[in-house]
């Protein structure tokens, strides 16, 4: 419990000294980055709550106080805030509704506050499935507070499509239809709040949903090195919690404990919201619905949970040897390789991809692909040359023409000038993996035959160099470290080959 009581107490430092007071004497929950209150998000409400729950929890009056002044103050602007375009009106509405079962019986007024402004509110208008549990306890709760049968009904759709977006390995799509988006970040976030039902009540199976995700956890302990949410906060509080409040064995919350312990206050005194080095303000690789304050209220928010359900309701692991999501898990003492087959909504969840790559002599090689890029949520903080660099396997090059040797233009037009560029695009094309003696081999597909270039990212935190080789149709080719990018993870070097189009590729990793 001690390293759970360590985060908490680092995070609720960070988040307290957000807290400031405005010019009507109203709390507010400032975001150090942006200088305001993101109150269309969820920081504020987050933060109200987990103080409310823990100041109960230590008997700490002062905490208790500031959590119910916040959320009073939240409470008296609700319905301002919830005409905000894009306000989280399911992840606001599950805060109040936590809040109020910490509140019963201590502060009559404030709950009956929170029944009318959860009551008066409508559910977000979209069905993000890691969102659904959330709008499902809160049915529940408009129940539990009304009698109105309409919130059985829109609790029983909450489970019909979290259902349907559910696969037969245990892995959870985050849209419907199948097929558009899936990561591991929003996977195991609807586990998560599925399981804090379970601790009140709820009649749920995850056993096989709970052994997908720790059937993903990578050597290091990481568990959020796949799709969207790469290395960010978020899943971290969510994954404590799933782990601790169903009675896993005891490593395994040691480990994820273990990834977080030395990062945290890195992640804390940067205002950032990855475990990484970089400055919160660089805001690098962050997708645009990213705040530092309304992150780090939903781990603290999270890790608090995880006290007070500590080893509530245990869930006994199933494993599938089924891969509906695409996850596909290469693994024995000496190495673990985890690959993806894709989605189609983000270029983060393309696929086919190796997601995460670990040798036991070498330690973690590279983890985490691409990042965010254009069109839905990725506009603000993408840098093309690093997303699409950051990715093991083949990148089609194009370039503009040289006109320098041909006689006939140049006779033609003598002053000819052409614009010089280059193109790069991912060639996501399928590969094969297997281990030959004490090695690695993967298998790159060109049958297309384009001018490609073979591209490996190598995280700098590496141990030692490893000893790759490569073949292109069978012939030697050179792979040379000449180029850096930061990625979510940290500096890595860029392996590269010259080009061809070669059509078969073979990477050895010794």
């Amino acid at each position: 419990m001690h390293k759970f009581d360590e985060l908490i107490n680092l995070t609720l430092k960070a988040c307290e000294s957000w807290v400031k007071v405005d010019e009507q004497g109203e709390l507010r929950f400032i975001d150090p980055i942006d200088n305001q209150e993101i109150s269309a998000h969820y920081g504020a409400t987050h933060t109200a709550a987990a103080f409310i729950i823990l100041g109960e929890l230590r008997d700490d009056i002062t905490l208790l106080e500031k959590g119910k002044a916040l959320l009073t103050s939240i409470i008296k602007r609700w319905d301002t805030s919830k005409l905000l375009p894009g306000f989280h009106a399911d992840f606001n509405n599950f805060a109040l509704c936590v809040a109020y079962d910490s509140l019963k019986g201590i502060d009559t007024e404030l709950c009956n506050q929170i029944k009318d402004k959860v009551c008066t509110t409508s559910d977000s208008n979209h069905n993000t499935v890691n969102w659904l549990p959330m709008r499902w306890y809160v049915n529940i709760k408009r129940y539990e507070w009304s009698s109105d049968e309409k919130y059985k009904k829109i609790s029983e759709d909450c489970r019909l499509k979290i259902n349907q977006a559910t696969n037969e390995d245990g892995g959870i799509e985050d849209i419907l239809p199948k097929g558009t988006s899936f990561n591991l970040q929003y996977d195991l976030a609807t586990v998560a709040v599925l399981q804090f039902m379970r601790c009140r009540g709820l009649n749920v199976e995850l056993s096989k949903e709970i052994g997908f995700l720790l059937n993903s956890v990578a050597p290091d302990g990481d568990i959020n090195y796949q799709g969207r949410g790469t290395n960010q906060i978020f899943a971290w509080g969510m994954w404590i919690y799933l782990l601790s409040s169903s009675s896993q064995d005891v490593a395994e919350t040691t480990k994820a404990l273990s990834f977080l312990s030395n990062k945290v206050a890195t992640m804390l005194e940067n205002n950032n919201i990855m475990l990484n080095d970089s400055k919160g303000e660089e805001k690098h690789l962050w997708w645009d619905y990213h705040y530092s304050s309304v992150y780090t209220a939903h781990f603290l928010f999270w890790m608090v949970l995880s006290l007070v359900d500590f080893q509530k309701k245990m869930i006994k692991t199933k494993n599938s040897e089924l891969k509906e999501s695409g996850v596909v898990i290469y693994k024995t003492s000496d190495y673990f390789i985890s690959t993806f087959n894709g989605r189609k909504k983000y270029l983060a969840e393309t696929g086919p991809i190796i997601s995460a790559f670990w040798i036991k002599k070498y330690g973690m090689i590279n983890k985490g692909t691409f990042g965010p890029w254009l069109g839905m949520f990725g506009n603000k903080n993408t840098y093309g040359d690093i997303v699409l660099r950051n990715y093991i396997g083949l990148l089609k090059v194009e370039h503009n023409r040289n006109w320098s040797k041909n006689r006939f233009i140049n006779k033609l037009r003598p002053n000819i000038k052409s614009t010089n560029y280059i193109k790069t695009i991912p060639m996501i094309a399928s590969f094969k993996i297997k281990e030959i003696r004490n090695a690695i081999i993967i298998k790159f597909d060109n049958s297309k035959k384009e001018k490609v270039v073979f591209n490996f990212p190598m995280l700098d935190s590496v141990l030692g160099t490893p000893k790759i080789s490569l073949l292109a149709d069978s012939e030697p080719m050179l792979v040379l470290n000449n180029n850096k990018i930061k990625t979510q993870y940290g500096w890595c070097s860029i392996y590269q080959s010259k080009m061809s189009n070669a059509q078969e590729w073979i990477l050895k990793i010794e």
